[in-house]
């Protein structure tokens, strides 16, 4: 990409247009909840370029580890208009452009603070996907910049629109661990300047002042229709008839099924928990924080891996206390701050019934 921006000296020697850029959700985690950019055309010198705060380096070190920490750097890029085309026709992304009204003097000061942006000990920054994405910083642009009228678009929490998207996208088992993973932060109702945090956002409250928006135009590339598939609250109930169904079928087969069952979930909500611990305690992803999933899914899980060939009784012990807790919380999540969806339940009603496994086999150890 072209990050070298000519300069300009005065209003005098410019004539610029400044058009909002909303690209339509992708296939890749990354892009399902959409993208924003700036364009801005300069008449005078010729030029057509796209500003972007959603760059990012697939090769930085320890990628994955520094963008679920919450310290990979992002970074605004600049490309020819034609060129930032190019990948969205590729992928068959829509593309919407509202121009904007805006004085000289106000798009001129604009592009000045764009192309302080661009200098290289400016362009970085720490994503947030809720407070410092590449729409926010175009959206505190536009508050600064132009005279905007900020009409509400009623928003109800951060998690409603982070977790919808990947539902709408047929990516419902995204969607579901997104949802374990925000904490109550997430919960909170924007106010009028945070909530256009997401790109079909700020295109919806820019949609509501028609007097900054002069022009609206839709570029299609004849998108692939979404295959949403069976959602994942249909494939947990059905699991979880299943896996109550094979318990109680007394013969060999079935309970040598049932136990690597509890096994299996004791490993993947332990896993689960760990991801859920780390996430709301150590990562600078705000809305991961103060996550009361913590009560019933957690890390101790895995302890009860050996515990479970080891002893029956202790077993037993840890299904009490790990039933309790769960049983808890779904008792107070009315007065949790924290929204559960029903797909959340659907997985809390498994892990009640797979401590109820373990406390049976705690039973089971009087016996012997």
């Amino acid at each position: 990409m072209s990050n070298t921006i000519k300069a300009q000296d005065s209003t005098q020697n410019t004539k610029l247009r400044f058009s909002l850029i909303t690209c339509d959700a992708g296939e890749d985690l990354y892009s399902i909840w959409g993208h924003t950019a700036i364009r801005v055309i300069d008449s005078v010198n010729h030029t057509d370029f796209v500003f972007n705060y959603g760059s990012f380096d697939f090769n930085t070190p320890n990628f994955l580890a520094k963008f679920m920490r919450g310290d990979l750097r992002y970074f605004i890029s600049a490309d020819t208009y034609s060129n930032f085309l190019y990948e969205y026709q590729y992928y068959g992304r829509d593309v919407h452009e509202q121009v904007l009204k805006l004085t000289e003097g106000e798009k001129y000061k604009w592009y000045q603070a764009l192309q302080l942006n661009m200098v290289p000990g400016n362009r970085f920054y720490l994503y947030n996907f809720i407070t410092d994405n590449c729409t926010t910083r175009i959206k505190d642009g536009i508050f600064k910049h132009a005279p905007l009228n900020n009409y509400s678009i009623g928003i109800n929490s951060f998690r409603e629109e982070v977790v919808s998207a990947p539902y709408k996208n047929g990516l419902g088992w995204i969607g579901l661990g997104i949802d374990i993973l925000l904490g109550a932060v997430a919960d909170k109702s924007p106010n009028l300047n945070q909530e256009a945090f997401l790109p079909a956002l700020l295109y919806k409250k820019m949609a509501l002042n028609p007097h900054l928006v002069t022009t609206t135009n839709h570029i299609k590339y004849n998108a692939k229709p979404i295959e949403k598939g069976v959602t994942p609250i249909t494939i947990l109930i059905i699991f979880l008839l299943v896996y109550i169904f094979v318990a109680h079928w007394n013969a060999l087969l079935t309970q040598k099924l049932a136990r690597i069952i509890d096994i299996s979930l004791l490993f993947i909500l332990g896993i689960g928990g760990a991801l859920v611990f780390y996430m709301s305690q150590f990562s600078l992803h705000t809305a991961c924080h103060e996550n009361y999933n913590l009560i019933w899914l957690h890390p101790l899980y895995l302890l009860a891996i050996p515990v479970y060939f080891i002893s029956k009784k202790w077993t037993g012990y840890l299904g009490r206390l790990f039933f309790i807790t769960t049983a808890l919380f779904m008792f107070a999540s009315h007065w949790i701050p924290q929204h559960t969806s029903k797909s959340v339940i659907a997985v809390m009603v498994i892990t009640l019934y797979l401590q109820i496994r373990l406390i049976k086999r705690g039973a089971q150890s009087k016996f012997e």
